[in-house]
């Protein structure tokens, strides 16, 4: 049987903060991957939390590497 757990924002936050920024880089392409429709599984509709987990490895990763200037 599978356990299914419920995805939180702060939860994932959590998760991704430790991550080194390979494994940062490598969860944001994932999720990139998964959040685009044409790959979905009828091609159209993504789920959300897809696309939440990409906006969240994007502001981690411009959290820890701010643009100068």
């Amino acid at each position: 049987m599978i356990a299914e757990t419920k995805f939180t924002v702060e939860d994932f936050r959590k998760r991704i903060q430790a991550m080194t920024d390979e494994q940062l880089t490598r969860t944001g392409k994932a999720a990139a991957y998964m959040a685009d429709p044409k790959y979905s599984a009828d091609g159209r509709t993504v789920e959300p939390v897809f696309k939440i987990q990409l906006q969240e490895c994007r502001a981690e990763w411009k959290r820890r590497h701010p643009k100068a200037g």
